[in-house]
């Protein structure tokens, strides 16, 4: 039997435009691959090789390199219990930023990790958060289309809430292999990933197989659909299972986008039908981020019961 192989997704074109025959059809692409596997590799060419140097070179690395008790100062609040958080275990470190596609946010970020500022850190930070922002909202806009739900797109964007996670998972010791992070799907609607070169995310498939996400380039990313991505396609759209197992002799540095609705997510009308009757009841998406653990599914939060 053939290993499976992530969907790859090309949104470089010139010619991805809403209405042209390449829209339609990476539209397509795309609702197959997040119904098939939960997700897709996405090739473009918005993250030039200086930006890639810069996050995976220096940014990140004198991020995670800053004193234990600067970085405990990411705490979450009770307006955001999640939003802003630093987590760390023995061999991961994170660190959540709210609303980075805002150069202001992320100078107050900045500000805290850095009193006499970072400018280098701030500029290269909201930059490929902006760029996954619009990443993200081409495949929205694609999928609300592909599904015939494209009036609900603008108020969609409209509530939707960015988070920029940015992670460290530590070189493995003596090249004795690791679990980084355990097997999940995630809490978000949606999320994007960019990495650097070390390999480490898995991906598994509905019949239970692993693959590994191997980057192509520098300005390629993974796109992942998340569990309120599931509820609000009526179960069409898959979020995947994934995890990180590390080896090798090099730290793997990651930066994510991860959106959630800053209301109630409720299933549309035009998704609800004699193949798909309605499973998911309206649910407010950050009391479900803020209920998830591993083993708390979105059925168990707000699954019809049949």
């Amino acid at each position: 039997m053939d290993s499976p192989k992530l969907h790859v997704v090309d949104l470089s074109s010139e010619e991805l435009r809403p209405g042209t025959e390449t829209w339609i059809s990476t539209s397509k692409q795309v609702c197959h691959a997040l119904e098939e596997y939960g997700c897709f590799v996405l090739k473009c060419n918005q993250v030039s090789l200086d930006l890639y140097n810069a996050i995976y070179t220096a940014v990140l690395q004198d991020l995670f390199d800053l004193p234990t008790e600067i970085k405990q100062l990411i705490t979450p609040t009770s307006e955001q219990p999640f939003l802003h958080r630093y987590s760390a275990s023995s061999n991961h470190e994170g660190l959540s930023l709210d609303d980075s596609t805002s150069l202001e946010a992320t100078r107050k970020f900045t500000n805290l990790m850095w009193p006499a500022g970072n400018d280098h850190f701030s500029r290269s930070v909201n930059e490929i958060s902006k760029i996954m922002m619009n990443l993200d909202q081409t495949v929205m806009k694609m999928v609300f289309q592909n599904y015939g739900v494209d009036k609900y797109y603008d108020s969609h964007v409209g509530s939707t809430r960015y988070v920029t996670g940015c992670s460290k998972y530590k070189k493995p010791e003596k090249h004795e292999d690791y679990l980084g992070f355990m097997i999940h799907t995630d809490g978000s609607f949606s999320t994007i990933l960019h990495q650097n070169e070390v390999n480490g995310l898995e991906i598994q498939t509905k019949d239970g197989q692993w693959v590994l996400y191997e980057p192509s380039s520098h300005s390629s990313f993974i796109y992942l659909a998340g569990d309120a991505f599931k509820a609000w396609s009526n179960g069409r759209i898959h979020p995947c299972c994934h995890r990180v197992l590390m080896s090798g002799n090099k730290a793997r540095f990651s930066v994510g986008l991860f959106t959630f609705h800053k209301g109630v997510i409720h299933v549309p009308d035009e998704l609800i039908d004699e193949e798909h009757p309605l499973g998911y009841k309206p649910f407010n998406h950050l009391e479900y981020r803020s209920a998830k653990k591993i083993d708390y599914s979105i059925e168990a939060h707000c699954g019809v019961s049949l």
